[in-house]
Formats: C-alpha cells, structure tokens, sequence
C-alpha cells in the first residue's frame, strides 16, 4: 500500500511530470544548470547536497564545489586536469565516486558526461543562469483519491476533506454532503491541479485555507441570496392521521405540515417542540427544541467547564509537586537546625580547648626566647653548641604546642562557620517555603476562582439545557425542507428557528417581532420562508457557497512556496494565516500571510532542515509551533521571529503539532509511532506515549481538555490524554488513516485517509455514525 509518506517525493503526486535525463552529447559551450548539473544531480547531489555534505562537500552550485570540502576545492576553473572531481569521475586508482553498490542508486559518470564536465571546467566552471523549473499538470490517474487532510469548523457544524485534488464539504448536523468545493480556472474540475495537503477553517468558520503544490487557496462562504420559488404546498394531513400521532406520542397538535410524498410529517407542539413522524407507523422520527442561540450558548458554557476543571487540575498538581518540594524542604530544615544544635552544643567546649593551648604555647615560646636573649648577649653573636642545642630542643618543644593551638582556634573556627552555614540554609529553606506558601496560596486563589467560574457555567448550562424541556414560546407553523433534511419552525414570539432533523441540531435562528398568525413555506433552494400576515417576510436556511477569494503562490507566483505546502494554520484571531512547507531534504520553511491583504508578513527559511509536516498557534496566538520531517518540533515567537524552544524526542518525522486550550501543553505526533506531550513552561518532555504500531499521521486537543484525538497508520482513530492514559481506541479500519479531528465536545469525531471514505463517530462511545465514500 502506499500512502502520503511512501510516495516518490518528485513525483509531485502524479500531478507534475518533471520530464526525464535525455543521452548527454557533446556541446561545445556547455551551460552549468542546463548541460551539467541535471547528471550531477542524478549521480551526486544525494551525498553532496545541503543537508548531507559527506567529506564536507556540497556539489549544489559551481560556487560551492569550488569552495570545496575536507579535500580542498573539488574544481579549479580553468583546469580539468586538476580538478578532483574528474579525478573522482573517471575513478582513478586513489580516488572513486559515486562509489560502486552505493544506496542512492548513483552511477559511474559516462564518457561523454565526463567530456561536457571537462569542458565546463575549462571554459572557467561558470555558474550561468538558472532556468526556473516548469512543471506540467497532469490529471491524477482513476482512484488516486485519497484523504490527507481534512478539517472541522469551530463549532463542529461542517467538515471538509480533500480527495485527491478536489474539496468536499459536509453537514454533521444534517449528515450530507453540501457541495464540491471548485475552482473553475482548474481545467478539468477541482479545487487544485495536484494533491490537497492540508485544510484549516478560520475560527469563526467563514474562511477555508486549503494547501496543495506550490499553492494555498483561499475560499469565502457566502450566502445565495437569490429569491428561490416555494416547494409546491402539500395537502394537510387528514384529522385521523393527527389524532393517531397526537394519542401515540401523546402529545398536542398546533400546525403540522405533510411531506410532499405524504410519508413525514412536522407538527408544531403546544408543549413548545416540533416533532417529525413516520406518517406509516405514526413513531417519532426527531423531537426538535430549543435555538442555535441556546445551542451556542450551551457550547460556550461546555467549554467553560472543561477549561476550569482544566485549570484546577494543573493548579492542584501544581500544589502537590510544592508540597512535595516543601516535604523535602522540611528534612533539610530539620537537619540544619539539628546541625547548629549539635554544634551550639560543643562550641564552648571547642572555645575552652583554646586558653590552655595558648598558655602552653606562651611558656614554650617564653623558653625559646629565653635562648635567644642569652644567644645575643654572647660577643659577636656566636653560640657555641650548648646554646644552640638548647635553642633546638626549645623550638622543638614550641612546634607541638603551636599544633595545639592552631588546631584549637580552627576547630572553634569551623564551628561557628558550621553554625553560620547551617543558619544560612535555615534562612534559604525558610525562604523557599515561604516563596512556595505564596504559590500555593495563588494556586489556590485560581482553584477557587475557577471553581466559581466552572460553578456559573454549570448553572448556566443547566439553565440552558432547562429551556429545551421548558420553553416559553410556542411554535405557530412549521415547515419541512423538500429533501426532509431539515425543519423550521415561527414561535408566537418571533423567532424563526430551522433544525438539522437527523441529529436535532438547532442550525439558525433568526429574531423577528412577534407572529401569533405567520405563515412558514420551504423553498426549493432549501431556505424557509416565513411571512406575517402585514405581508413583512424574512428567509432562513439560504444556501450558502465557497467562491475563491484568492490564491497565494500558483502560476502569477511561482517561487512563493518551494513544494508541497503540508499545514496551513488561522491565527485564533483570524488576522494571521501560516503555512508550512520547503523543499524536501533541503528545508523547511513557514510564512505567515495577512489575510486583509494577501500579503506575507513574516518568513522564515530554514526554520527546520527538511520540510514542515505541521502547525499550530498557542492559544495567545503568540507563538507558532511547527513539526517537520527532520524529527524535531519547534516553537518560534512571532512578535520577533526568534525561536524559543526545540523539542527533540522523536526518531521521524513530526506529522502533528497541538498546543492544549491553556498553552501550557503542545503534544507532538510522530511517524516513529509514538506521541509526546510537552511542558511548555519548563520546555522539557513531560510524557512518551506509546501504543501505536505504525505512524501517528496527525493529532488535536479535544477542546479545553486534556484528551488528545489521534489517527495512526495502523488503522486506527485513538484518543489519548496528555498523562499517557487510553481514552479511546476506534480500531479494525479499514485502511491507513491520515487525519482526524473532534469536536469541542468531543461529543463527534471524524476521519479519513487511504479509503478516501470520511468517517464519522460518537465521540464518546466511538460508533460509527456515518460514513462518506468518494463519488
């Protein structure tokens, strides 16, 4: 099976066809980057290149092999004879490249290659100029549709995957397909000429970044505002049929209206819902309440929560690794202060030891200097040997006792330093607990303060989940969409509210002045109407579609991005998009664009020394994370561009990049299997998990919380906590899956890859929902 990261990188997914190495034939004025460097490139460049230079050299411009390597300069211009890369070429008996059975495939250069090299050196080995690389589109092959990427607005409402070269957005609420997302300028239908690497929606779901070969698109939602005539007005539903359904689901009838064929009904409820029925077997198909505002409100209040019990966790473990510091400070305390008991205790006795000793040493010195006087009373200063035995035997009674007392003050010297360290330590750890007691008591400030906020959000969620069993308004007509996908219904006081029937997802309301006798009527477009009895109307539900607004890099700009442009990433403010690419093992590259103009801002070459997989803002949208496939994960402030972490860990590539909703987490995938969660703010690794058996291809935090929704190579969808522990395992796939996202909720998960079906699951049992073949 191949896949995204087995694929040939230069054949640019079956989409540019570089053209092949014509037979070399003798030019008599030979261009470097037309005439040499294409068998250079065929036969050395993959041990000589930027990023592997064996021996020191890189063979990538005439400047560089004149500059040379551990052996000198590989070329001198002028002289063929001289130079060792024709040495080396023509494999002399000291020096031979490529080297035979080598693992780049390389090959002995021909004679007539040879011919040309010579030739080039000695008409001066000049660089020339280098053409731009034309690369040719081709339509990708029958069944080359796989998913790589894909994405989910914020608030969980649609989906869009990339098949092949061809964008496809989803309804979750209703659980369809809305449309094909194209460019029209793309000959042959799709959104791109090559490969969709990568998707993002704009945080406030109007925008969809989408990345391909040298290209980032740049789509618009917009809503169809042209009029639409009515579905043709069914026939009321006759009144047995009402009262079977208003007696089975005990329930009473205000308005209802019949599908067009007859075999569904809506009907507006006095208990405030409106409710979808089999007509046949008179059971309830779905039980609408509630607004997209409460459901808004609802998601607002969900996320709340996670976050606070969020914060109080780390705040709690945060105390508990202070308390363990504190513990441990304790027993240090507890052995200083012993120390300086322990000493206190013998100092007196150490001080004691000193006067005897020094009184000893006075009556040996007093001895000494009593030899030394009558020495000097002697004429001419002259001993004989009496004295100057004398003289000896005095000093050498002297040393002992000035051993005595020097050891005597050294000893009451130690002591009281022993003392003042141990009353220095007993002030730093004072000074520690001290500091750690405030720590603790703002940790526990923002336990509380969370606690009072998840607190307001659970009574506000509470009250909101309230209002779907005790609305306040009740429904005046309804209304069911031609393809039945949906319902609407107008409430007596004004509102308008339209429903996804499949999952009872409140989709959009709209606010108005109070009806009590309005009229709702479906469009063929799919909106509602609704009309009050002055003749005022107002429409719900309209159409939407993604027109391109523009395109960054492509045909008018060539050289913007080098390759394949693999992440792409909306700032959480939405001002900022970034993108990751490069050229593959030679760099990687991120470019940070200004959505109002188009226009980038920041660029940063060679941020990685092989191309980015993957990104992502921090929660502050202060810093951009970003994974490549030189196995490293990096973290570059955006205000200065500088880096300010490098987190190494992993033994592949790094295919994803997440920071948790506090920042103080970024989580890394990697193709060795193997995921690791990051403590940002001691940028160190803070847990390995294991348990994939092949790449982990992409990663997300799951909302505000600590869960982390992945998809893997060995078929499976897995949720994981940053701690290690398995949340849940969505395994026996089908095929190879490249990408996956949850909602905030993680109440919906989604997925796709080589089978090019997306599928979707209940988040928090893992059944499958639905699934969405390629067409």
């Amino acid at each position: 099976m191949m896949n995204r990261f087995s694929r040939v990188w230069g054949l640019c997914q079956g989409a540019a066809l570089l053209g092949f190495l014509s037979p070399v034939v003798a030019v008599e004025k030979p261009e470097f980057y037309q005439d040499v460097y294409p068998f250079l490139k065929a036969n050395c460049l993959a041990c000589h290149n930027k990023t592997t230079a064996k021996a020191g050299l890189n063979m990538e411009t005439p400047e560089l092999m004149i500059q040379g390597g551990d052996s000198g300069p590989s070329i001198v211009p002028g002289k063929s004879a001289e130079s060792l890369l024709i040495e080396a070429s023509v494999h002399s008996p000291d020096l031979e490249m490529p080297p035979p059975n080598n693992k780049s495939g390389a090959v002995k250069l021909t004679d007539a290659e040879i011919a040309v090299l010579k030739t080039w050196i000695d008409q001066g080995a000049k660089a020339g100029v280098q053409a731009e690389r034309q690369v040719t589109f081709k339509a990708l092959a029958p069944g080359i549709d796989p998913i790589y990427s894909l994405a989910l607005t914020k608030d969980g409402r649609h989906a869009v995957c990339g098949r092949g070269h061809r964008l496809f957005l989803y309804d979750l609420a209703t659980r369809q397909l809305v449309a094909e997302i194209t460019d029209p300028a793309v000959k042959g239908g799709g959104a791109h000429r090559a490969m969709v690497q990568s998707l993002a929606f704009s945080p406030d779901g109007t925008r969809l970044a989408s990345g391909s070969f040298r290209e980032v698109k740049l789509w618009e939602r917009e809503t169809v505002s042209a009029e639409a005539p009515a579905v043709a007005a069914p026939k009321p539903a006759d009144e047995a049929m009402l009262k079977k359904i208003a007696e089975t689901g005990k329930v009473a009838i205000l308005n209802h209206q019949l599908s067009a064929d007859g075999k569904v009904l809506v009907t507006g409820c006095a208990d405030g819902s409106v409710r979808v029925w089999d007509v046949a077997s008179a059971k309830s198909l779905a039980e609408l309440r509630g607004s997209a505002a409460v459901v808004k409100d609802m998601a607002a209040h969900e996320w709340t929560v996670a976050r606070e019990t969020l914060e109080q966790a780390f705040q709690k473990a945060d105390i508990a690794k202070i308390e363990a510091q504190n513990k441990a400070l304790d027993e240090l305390l507890k052995k200083a202060q012993e120390a300086i008991v322990a000493m206190q205790k013998v100092l007196p006795e150490k001080q004691k030891a000193v006067k005897p000793a020094q009184d000893e040493k006075a009556n040996a010195q007093k001895a000494v200097d009593e030899v030394l006087a009558k020495i000097k009373a002697v004429p001419e200063g002259k001993p004989d040997a009496a004295l100057e035995k004398a003289l000896k035997d005095a000093q050498e009674k002297l040393a002992p006792f000035t051993m005595k007392e020097t050891s005597a003050l050294a000893a009451v010297s130690a002591t009281e330093n022993n003392i003042k360290d141990a009353e220095a330590e007993v002030k730093r750890i004072n000074d520690s607990k001290a500091k750690n007691a405030k720590a603790i008591e703002a940790a526990n400030a923002a336990i509380t303060a969370a606690k009072q906020s998840q607190d307001k959000a659970t009574a506000a969620l509470a009250a909101a989940k309230a209002t779907l069993t005790k609305p306040s308004a009740k429904p005046v007509a309804v209304a069911l969409s031609a393809d039945g996908q949906r319902a609407a219904a107008v409430f007596d006081d004004g509102r308008l509210t339209v429903w996804a029937v499949a999952t009872g997802t409140a989709v959009e309301d709209q606010a108005g002045p109070a009806a009590p006798n309005a009229t709702l009527a479906a469009r063929q477009d799919g909106a509602f109407t609704a009309t009050a009895p002055e003749g005022a109307s107002r429409v719900a539900g309209a159409p939407v579609r993604w027109v391109l607004e523009r395109t960054l890099g492509g045909e008018k700009e060539p050289l913007l991005f080098a390759d394949r442009v693999n992440a792409v990433k909306f700032s959480p403010d939405g001002k900022l998009l970034a993108t990751g690419g490069g050229e593959p093992s030679r760099s990687g590259d991120l470019t940070l664009f200004d959505l109002a103009t188009g226009k980038a801002t920041a660029t940063w070459k060679d941020r990685h020394s092989d191309i980015v997989m993957s990104l992502d803002f921090s929660p502050d949208g202060k810093r951009l994370a970003s994974g490549a496939a030189d196995k490293i994960a990096r973290v570059t402030e955006i205000a200065s561009g500088k880096q300010v972490n490098l987190l190494e860990g992993h033994t592949h590539y790094v295919m994803g990049v997440a920071f948790r909703a506090d920042g103080r987490v970024l989580a890394s995938a990697g193709a060795d299997g193997v995921v690791i969660s990051w403590d940002m703010i001691l940028g160190e690794r803070k847990k390995k998990i294991e348990g994939w058996t092949k790449e982990v291809t992409s990663l997300q935090f799951i909302g505000a919380t600590n869960q982390i929704v992945t998809s893997a190579g060995d078929n499976r969808v897995r949720i994981v906590n940053d701690e290690g522990g398995e949340v849940r395992s969505i395994a026996g796939l089908p095929d190879f899956m490249q990408a996956a996202a949850s909602t905030a909720n993680g109440a919906t998960v989604v997925g796709g890859g080589e089978d090019s079906t997306l599928r979707i699951w209940n988040g928090t049992d893992g059944k499958e929902l639905a699934a969405f073949a390629a067409k």
